[in-house]
């Protein structure tokens, strides 16, 4: 074997504390383990997966080959090739030392299959590209290549070529911070190595002790949502494509000046959750999230279930489209189409917020003028620009002006009300007695509004905001208090 075998049985992962407080912070204990980073970090794999994904230290050179179908795939169909070569030199781009030397655009008639993808003149082609330009890697932007066709190219153009899921693979694993994150993205990882090994014995060791610890590490975010569960605090997940501005949006919304979002592609990979106060003084928490990509594996995604799972429980989604990139009609589909592969349930979805970030920089454009649109479009895609305009609950926002964020708030706060299950009560209740005492608390409700009864100052008025549970609770120890209750 190639690498170890024998790993020592790993410790239970300590318990997290999460602290709420009333400020626009959630602090938390990172998931972190020095067992899981040995796994992670074993020098024998390592040095295997990077002599068979052809990584190097000084980076490298790429010649990316941009596929344009004669017949585009499903979903695919308002895209362009330019659209999608942009998004490909992007994906290198964010790969430090790796940069873009050459690029090109090549029709493909049939599906793509064969063992060259490309004809004998695209190939010759491309060749002399490649030695001109001094490329020492290709990038082929499909999905996934075939085994035997990583092995032609590689044998026609005598340098490595990477796929999507090769280089996405690689930004996540360049990206990964926490344990939780490198855990699940050495879990990603084991489907590609067999794959190009060809060898469906050689990881299984390795694979059965990720997944062992990523199964740890779902009871660990089982644990947290418990947590949450307790101190009963509605969840506002974020979602979108990667980039589209889900971690400036956060910020905006909750004050956070400790949050620093970048603009590059798949700069958060561990959810994270920020604590928020609405303005009617509920207290939301606001769960960051990997972004999804077109064209690639669901398993690339599907690794990361353990902490996309904190989105799918969330009360309410917003997803953040891009308005200002000229494909986002193509990322906002692919959105939707990622969150169905993983299952979110599909009354959430439709409950889903949306909104177009970054309208700043469009002037006063509409979302249907700035689609960047082929010349030609299919009827199904005409059919799905006029469902995509009549989309409900959907905002044009800049989280660098504040243009929108109030309506966003405002949307959000009314949405949560109903997807949490909230219920509004006005109680008159004597100014320090032990009923006020218990409703002030912030144990058992949020309180929105106090206002001094105008006949009687001893009373106040308190429009409270109770989960079921909570209110059942309160009901169940001042039954008396009912008699109070105006709404």
């Amino acid at each position: 074997m190639l690498f170890k075998q024998i790993f020592k049985r790993l410790s239970s992962i300590k318990s997290s504390i999460r602290t709420f407080s009333y400020t626009t912070r959630l602090y938390s204990k990172e998931f972190n383990d020095r067992h899981i980073q040995s796994l992670i970090d074993d020098q024998e794999f390592t040095s295997m997966s990077a002599a068979l994904l052809h990584i190097r230290s000084a980076g490298h050179r790429i010649y990316i080959i941009q596929p344009s179908m004669k017949f585009k795939a499903r979903g695919r169909q308002s895209t362009t090739a330019q659209l999608q070569l942009s998004e490909s030199i992007s994906l290198i781009q964010t790969l430090d030392k790796w940069r873009v030397v050459g690029q090109g655009i090549y029709t493909l008639k049939s599906s793509g299959l064969s063992r060259y993808v490309y004809g004998t003149g695209n190939i010759e082609k491309i060749q002399k590209e490649i030695r001109q330009c001094q490329a020492t890697a290709v990038f082929i932007s499909i999905d996934r290549l075939s085994l035997g066709q990583i092995d032609g190219l590689t044998e026609k153009f005598r340098v490595p070529v990477y796929d999507r899921y090769s280089i996405v693979l690689q930004i996540f694993k360049n990206h990964a911070q926490s344990g939780a994150a490198k855990l699940q993205v050495a879990l990603a990882e084991i489907p590609l190595l067999r794959y190009r090994k060809n060898d469906s014995e050689l990881f299984k060791d390795r694979e059965r002790h990720l997944r062992a610890e990523v199964a740890k590490l779902e009871q660990h975010r089982k644990l947290l949502k418990k947590r949450r569960l307790n101190i009963d605090i509605p969840t506002v997940a974020v979602v979108g494509y990667t980039n589209a501005g889900k971690t400036s949006l956060i910020k905006a919304l909750t004050k956070d000046a400790s949050m620093q979002p970048k603009n590059q592609l798949f700069a958060t990979l561990d959810v994270t959750t920020h604590a928020g106060v609405l303005p009617n003084a509920l207290n939301v928490l606001y769960i960051d999230t990997v972004g999804f990509i077109a064209d690639i594996p669901t398993t690339l995604i599907e690794a990361f279930r353990a902490t996309l799972n904190d989105a799918i429980d969330a009360h309410l989604l917003i997803h953040v489209c891009d308005i200002s990139h000229p494909d986002y009609f193509v990322q906002y589909k692919t959105v939707l189409q990622t969150l169905q592969e993983l299952n979110v349930p599909q009354s959430k979805i439709e409950s889903m917020i949306t909104v177009f970030n970054k309208y700043d920089l469009l002037g006063q454009q509409s979302p249907e003028e700035n689609q960047d649109k082929p010349n030609e479009e299919s009827k199904s895609d005409i059919k799905e620009r006029n469902i995509f305009s009549q989309i409900h609950d959907k905002l044009c926002i800049s989280c660098q002006t504040g243009q929108g964020l109030d309506e966003l708030v405002d949307l959000v706060q009314k949405r949560i009300l109903i997807v949490s299950d909230r219920i509004t009560c006005e109680y008159r209740v004597l100014q320090g007695g032990q009923l006020y005492q218990t409703l002030v608390s912030g144990d058992l409700c949020t309180i929105k509004t106090m206002i001094v009864d105008e006949h009687d100052p001893q009373y106040i008025h308190l429009e409270c905001f109770f989960s079921k549970t909570a209110y059942a609770k309160f009901q169940a120890h001042y039954p008396g208090a009912l008699k109070y209750q105006i709404v």
